[in-house]
């Protein structure tokens, strides 16, 4: 009997030790992602027909950053160093995702380009964005890369 005893004691204390999945946290959305950061290029190319353009990102626009609202407001800021000292600080246009794999921006007074890219990676801490136009007849494609802070 005392074995019995011992042996249901182990059975039970095990059984109490296991691991309970529903406690672990949600995996963020790509809304959530999205939402939580500002968001700094880190690179840009522009390619026509195949072919890198140089000097795709000016020097100036390297401190610019991007705040994506929880709204669907897309907030443009010039950061610390302006392109151009009479632009103001920051303009407004909007985002949206249509689906998991598309991310479309636009922002009238920014040039930055507008219109709706292919998430290549989204995490929390790194966006990968591709846009392919070819309404000129010529395709060009432009591939960027923000990091988040």
């Amino acid at each position: 009997m005392r074995k019995l005893s011992l042996f249901l004691l182990v059975a039970v204390s095990l059984g109490a030790c296991k691991k309970d999945s529903d406690s672990a946290a949600p995996t963020p959305s790509r809304t959530d992602l999205l939402t939580a950061k500002n968001w700094r290029l880190t690179t840009a190319t522009i390619s026509v027909s195949g072919f890198p353009l140089p000097g795709a990102i000016a020097a100036c626009s390297l401190d610019d950053f991007l705040k994506f609202g929880t709204d669907k407001v897309l907030t443009h800021d010039e950061g610390a160093t302006k392109c151009d000292p009479t632009d103001p600080q920051t303009d407004k246009g909007t985002w949206d995702m249509p689906s998991e794999a598309k991310l479309t921006l636009a922002l009238p007074n920014s040039d930055l380009p507008g219109g709706t890219f292919d998430i290549k990676e989204l995490t929390a801490t790194t966006m990968h964005l591709t846009l392919t136009d070819t309404s000129g007849g010529i395709p060009a494609t432009v591939d960027i890369t923000l990091t988040a802070f």
